[in-house]
C-alpha cells in the first residue's frame, strides 16, 4: 500500500464540502438518480471482505436492514487508520456507483446501493460528536 496517498482529516477538509448527505431511504429507493453523485454517510461495519475490497456498512443507527456496500482501496482510509473490524463506526465520503443484488439468509432478493469510497474516517464518536469531518 502506498501510504503517501492517504490523507488526514484536515487534508480532506476542502474536498469534503463537495459531498452531500443523502439519507438511506432516498439512496435505496432512488439509487439510479444518484449515480456519480458525491455523498457522505456514517454507519457501522457489518462485514468486511479484504480480498474483494468492500465493506458492508449499516447506516441509521447500526440498522442491519439499512446496509450499503462500500468499495475501497487502502489509500481511501484516513491516514494512519486503515485497520478496521466489524462493528467499528465509520464516516465515509464517496460516489454512488450501482446497485448490487444478492439473496439474503431468508431467500429474499435484496438490493444494496454500492458506493466507491473517496475517504473513510475511522475515528468517529457516534454519541453526538462526529469529529471534524
Amino acid at each position: 500500500m502506498d501510504k503517501s496517498k492517504q490523507k488526514t482529516v484536515s487534508e480532506f477538509d476542502k474536498e469534503r464540502k463537495q459531498y452531500a448527505y443523502v439519507s438511506f431511504d432516498n439512496l435505496y429507493s432512488n439509487t439510479s438518480l444518484y449515480y456519480g453523485t458525491k455523498i457522505y454517510q456514517r454507519g457501522h461495519i457489518k462485514d468486511l471482505d479484504m480480498e474483494h475490497k468492500y465493506l458492508l456498512v449499516a447506516l441509521d443507527g447500526n440498522d442491519a436492514s439499512r446496509t450499503i456496500k462500500l468499495k475501497y482501496n487502502l489509500s481511501n482510509f484516513e491516514k494512519g487508520n486503515a485497520s478496521v473490524q466489524e462493528n467499528d463506526p465509520i464516516k465515509f465520503y464517496g460516489r454512488v456507483l450501482a446497485t448490487d443484488s444478492y439473496l439474503n439468509d431468508k431467500g429474499r432478493d435484496v438490493n444494496l446501493p454500492v458506493i466507491a469510497a473517496d475517504f473513510i474516517q475511522t475515528k468517529v464518536n457516534f454519541s453526538g460528536d462526529y469529529g471534524t469531518v
